[in-house]
């Protein structure tokens, strides 16, 4: 039997204007988190908060939100928020400070209560790399683990040896901040740099294959998505070139693997499948690891703009969290693995 279901998550409220940015995770214990940036203003740069809700009947209802991390007149951003989740049951957030004043800051915050609760935030700007924080923003979306346990969080970074405006986005490079002590230490991992063919690489999802390996989905300074594999997640990438099947407006977009043990191993992708603007939010289904997208489904033909995706493998549910075009709103769609392959 097929489900799907779409419906408003966050609108305008007296306080925030927008929210943009949306991330999600499902927790060990099957709940659903949605966080996002609650901004009082459309500006990137402008006052904004970031707000999580919890759901745990699935998506069908939400607690009320919580302030996980204060905009304020110093640090007016706070931004490129990534969530995951260890294995020990710890949930480790994300997240940064005016990151693109002096590079800002890097910062990360822990829940041992399936997020209802959070820790003082603790500054990992230290495992970046000091040269490349022109800017310096994490995902945005979600980070993975890996089969040993290594938490994985791609990173997006504008070098400081060039000269070019503070707020320049360009000419930037990724790389992923992993950890393989939980979050108690980082380190930087090679960087993935501009090619002839895909220049200014920058917000990147991660997902794990069907054979253990990390898969990268890239944005990059063309009409397309781009891709790159690696064995352990910050180190010999492989395969890392533009991937011309995936048309894309220049957005985020957002990977997640479906592993419920019934169906073959899914990764499941999703964006703005159109080269000229943010609409046609569309899902693919890769039944090879990434390497082609044999099927997809149109989610919504007018709004679109960033999009985020999570799995409930136990649930049988797939979440996708988008914008509308003006970052407004944002939109939760949920259906099962069936409605895609409809």
């Amino acid at each position: 039997m097929t489900f799907y279901e779409n419906r408003e998550l966050w609108r305008p409220t007296e306080e925030y204007t927008n929210h943009r940015i949306p991330g999600m995770l499902v927790t060990r214990r099957g709940t659903l988190l949605a966080y996002c940036e609650a901004r009082c203003s459309a500006s990137d740069w402008g006052r904004m908060d970031i707000l999580l809700q919890r759901s745990e009947n699935h998506g069908e209802s939400f607690g009320e939100p919580i302030l996980i991390a204060r905009g304020n007149e110093r640090h007016g951003t706070v931004n490129n928020p990534v969530m995951l989740e260890d294995k020990n049951g710890r949930i480790h957030f994300l997240y940064c400070e005016d990151y693109t004043v002096n590079g800002g800051r890097a910062l990360r915050r822990y829940s041992d209560d399936d997020g209802l609760s959070w820790s003082e935030p603790i500054e990992i700007t230290e495992y970046t790399r000091p040269d490349y924080r022109n800017v310096l923003a994490f995902g945005p979306g979600h980070g993975i683990v890996t089969e040993d346990g290594t938490l994985v969080v791609p990173v997006w970074m504008v070098p400081r040896f060039f000269e070019a405006p503070l707020l320049a986005h360009n000419p930037s490079v990724i790389s992923t901040l992993y950890s393989k002590d939980n979050g108690e230490s980082w380190a930087m991992g090679e960087l993935l740099e501009t090619k002839s063919d895909l220049i200014s690489p920058n917000e990147t999802v991660a997902a794990l294959t069907s054979d253990g390996r990390v898969y990268l989905n890239i944005r990059f300074r063309g009409y397309c998505r781009a891709k790159a594999y690696s064995q352990n997640g910050y180190s010999d990438w492989q395969d890392y070139r533009p991937d011309y099947s995936l048309p894309d407006p220049q957005c985020f977009g957002s990977v997640a693997a479906y592993d419920d043990g019934k169906h073959p191993y899914t990764l499941i992708f999703a964006n703005c499948a159109d080269k000229e603007k943010r609409a046609n939010v569309t899902v693919r289904a890769s039944l090879d690891d990434g390497e082609s997208y044999s099927v997809s489904k149109l989610i919504d033909g007018e709004r679109g703009g960033y999009v985020e995706l999570a799995v409930d493998n136990g649930a049988g549910l797939i979440y996708l969290l988008y914008e509308d075009k003006f970052g407004e709103t944002c939109h939760l769609s949920r259906f099962n693995y069936e409605w895609i392959f409809k």
